[in-house]
């Protein structure tokens, strides 16, 4: 419970246009000798099952992945599963967007339930498309 309060009070703080201190800015992890490797820009979607925004966005994101493939890797990875990597990230709400580089790179990154709109207007300020 009180991490699910942590998480709606950071929510609040970024749609108030208060975000937490930065943490630096990782690189990608290594990908294992098991994924694709691509040379595509990617977006990250850190959820989990049992977050209500993150449900409401999996929609726009498996359309995203659908209306993008071959243009942005779109990879959804789930926090309670990947706990390392959300930390290494340092993911503190959910859903957090992040926005790589083709070599894997944080561009930027959006937390908070966000339209398709938003998403799509990120990937044009990145050069992801046109």
């Amino acid at each position: 419970m009180r991490t699910l309060t942590i998480t709606f009070a950071l929510a609040l703080l970024v749609v108030a246009g208060c975000s937490p201190k930065a943490a630096p800015v990782p690189a990608a992890p290594r990908q294992s000798k098991t994924e694709a490797v691509t040379n595509l820009p990617k977006l990250w979607d850190f959820w989990a099952t049992w977050c209500p925004p993150c449900k409401q966005l999996k929609p726009t994101i498996e359309a995203l992945e659908k209306e993008y493939e071959g243009k942005v890797e779109i990879k959804s990875i789930d926090v309670d599963q990947n706990k390392d990597l959300a930390q290494k990230f340092g993911v503190q709400a959910i859903p957090t967007l992040v926005f790589l580089d083709a070599k894997g790179n944080e561009l930027s990154r959006i937390v908070g339930l966000v339209p398709k709109d938003t998403i799509v207007g990120r990937f044009k300020a990145h050069g992801f498309i046109q």
